[in-house]
């Protein structure tokens, strides 16, 4: 029911400002047809019926005024609404002090409804011709009293709905158009270009590496740093086009009647160079980047919303490729970011339904070949795929931030199944299994309460416990790094730097760090014999670790003249699939019951479950 009262206001048009003086003027009119015909059913009570056809016309004329106006034509519904109330002054009034004060009503209406001066120009009128034709009167003066507040009224009003609107499609900051306004002309783009058969391009950019300033530099830096680029993306554009701020680092650019894609590159190119520029903000010099999605309209099916949403799939990609890239959407593109999504719902569900399942790949201590650990790695069970691997969702569990609700089911179940087989092989040596901590994790205000409860609930001893973190991970904010890490270590557990070489440890900071092992990354293994750099690098990796009093292990280990080279360099532990490719739970127990060790020759019999391994007890040649 309420939705029919105001559909009876609706009025056709894209004008906001129309829309609403249309929406008055309904409301006017209604209300005087409803006058209207409760005079009629008065003189048709009073059986005066010489009115009869007068408000049959009459209510005819506010009726096709009403309709004139829901059509969208409000200005001219408006000015005829103040014709016909004047001429119905000045014919039904009676005397001519009547008709001046009947006359507020097209006055009012005029000011409000067509321009706030309007009002004073019929009085003008009025005023000049009473003076010619000496019909003046009091109620003249009443009259030019009420146009006088009603002019102050209507342009006030005016004023002020055009400010509010203003700031209500524009941004605060830059005083770029926002969101709103942006689609709104992007629809008339879309529009245009179909009538045309012309294009129209989207242009999505955000900043690379805003918040390494906004956090450094502080928010009215950063600030800053925004109205500059909103003036440079300005400059870069033709004077039809549009640039607009969607919040935060985001800014949007719209083309209109570009020819095709490659006018849309140009004009990404141009913005490429103007943001080449170092900004000097604070007395600093501050170089910004940006990364660009193009999108044009033919993609869309003439919506606007798809053509954001396919201009910010395409600026993803470029972010994908490096800084500073630009990127032409292609319906591929879409589809990724679907399977993308899938398996983003996928994983939310795979926690919850417990199909992740945590492998383990033994750690082996070079000098006597003796497995002393195991790190356990994530895998992903799918009910459809099949056994997916790390690679494949952690990237998009770190974006998601799905990470830290599953880096805590890990560290929980890890802790677990180490705890389990103690009890189940007590007289095995005590393992030490590690853990991959991720950026988010690390960050976690309650990680070292959090640790502590899962040590707690599981039973396992803090020094059977390793947590690894990346080399980036401590050296984004060092003095919080090696306060966190301190705690850890005074917690029992102990700790490792993974894939390190790839980041940039400086001599002090790693000092500083409470470490007990560096993990050597795959990538200069790799290069082991085959690359001078990569085996200088891990000889001095190996020293360095040594001099500082940690422990050296390589990661990735796949020859056995790889093991060679390590055990020649002084390398105290090494993994990889020349030892054991991760295995499941039950597989790795079944390792762990034969207390194997490594034979570094292969010319004895071999362990049955891998190659070169031989259970305890049984005599060894070679290396250990």
């Amino acid at each position: 029911m309420l939705g029919t009262r105001f559909a009876l206001l609706k009025v056709s048009g894209h004008d906001p400002d129309l829309q609403r003086k249309g929406r008055v003027l309904a409301i006017m009119l209604l209300g005087m047809t409803a006058a209207t015909f409760v005079l009629a059913g008065l003189n048709i009570l009073y059986r005066e019926t010489q009115y009869n056809v007068v408000n049959g016309m009459l209510i005819s004329l506010i009726l096709g005024l009403f309709m004139l106006n829901r059509f969208g034509f409000v200005r001219v519904a408006s000015l005829l609404t103040v014709v016909l109330s004047t001429a119905g002054a000045f014919l039904v009034g009676g005397s001519l002090d009547t008709a001046y004060l009947t006359m507020t009503i097209p006055i009012l209406i005029a000011s409000s409804l067509l321009v706030s001066w309007s009002g004073v120009v019929i009085v003008a009128l009025m005023v000049i011709y009473a003076m010619v034709s000496g019909v003046a009167s009091p109620s003249l003066v009443i009259l030019v009293v009420v146009v006088i507040f009603a002019y102050l009224f209507a342009d006030s009003l005016d004023r002020a709905y055009r400010e509010n609107r203003y700031k209500a499609l524009h941004d605060d900051l830059t005083d770029l158009p926002n969101r709103a306004l942006f689609l709104d002309r992007l629809q008339q783009a879309i529009d245009r270009s179909d009538r045309d058969h012309k294009l129209c391009a989207v242009l999505f950019m955000d900043l690379d590496h805003f918040k390494v300033v906004n956090d450094s530099l502080g928010h009215e830096v950063g600030d800053k740093l925004l109205i500059t680029t909103a003036r440079r993306l300005q400059a870069c554009l033709r004077p039809g086009d549009t640039a607009a701020r969607l919040g935060g680092d985001e800014f949007i650019a719209l083309l209109d009647g570009v020819t095709d894609g490659d006018d849309a590159v140009r004009v990404a190119e141009r913005i490429a160079k103007a943001f080449e520029v170092p900004v000097e903000l604070e007395g600093r010099q501050v170089s910004i980047r940006t990364s660009v999605g193009i999108s044009l309209d033919e993609e869309a099916d003439g919506k606007p919303e798809i053509l954001l949403r396919n201009a910010d799939v395409a600026m993803y990609e470029a972010k994908k490729e490096g800084k500073a890239r630009y990127k032409l959407f292609n319906p591929d593109m879409h589809a990724q970011v679907l399977r993308r999504l899938e398996m983003e719902n996928g994983l939310r569900q795979a926690i919850e339904r417990e199909e992740l399942r945590v492998y383990y790949q033994p750690k082996v201590t070079l000098s006597t070949g003796r497995i002393i650990g195991m790190e356990a790695l994530v895998r992903w069970e799918h009910p459809e795929r099949g056994l997916i691997h790390p690679g494949e969702f952690i990237p998009l569990a770190e974006e998601t931030g799905l990470i830290v609700p599953l880096g805590r089911w890990i560290l929980r179940e890890t802790c677990r199944q180490a705890r389990e087989w103690q009890n189940q092989y007590p007289t095995v040596p005590p393992q030490v299994t590690s853990v991959n901590l991720s950026v988010k994790q690390f960050q976690e205000p309650d990680l070292v309460q959090e640790l502590v409860e899962i040590l707690r609930e599981t039973g396992l001893g803090p020094s059977c416990l390793q947590l690894e973190i990346t080399e980036s991970v401590v050296t984004d904010n060092v003095e919080h790094a090696v306060g966190l890490l301190q705690e850890l270590r005074e917690v029992g557990v102990q700790l490792a730097l993974d894939d390190f070489g790839t980041g940039y440890s400086s001599l002090v900071s790693l000092r500083r760090f409470p470490l007990d092992d560096l993990k050597i990354d795959q990538g200069f293994v790799d290069g082991l014999g085959r690359n001078t750099e990569d085996t200088a690098i891990v000889q001095l990796v190996i020293d360095l670790a040594h001099a500082v009093g940690m422990r050296a292990l390589a990661e990735g280990v796949k020859t056995i003249e790889q093991v060679r080279q390590l055990q020649n360099m002084g390398c105290d532990q090494a993994q990889g699939y020349y030892f054991w490719e991760p295995l499941a739970g039950k597989t790795a127990a079944a390792l762990l019951a034969d207390s194997p060790r490594w034979l570094l020759d292969h010319h004895l019999t071999e362990h049955p479950l891998n190659p070169g391994m031989v259970p305890e007890g049984r005599r060894e040649l070679g290396p250990k």
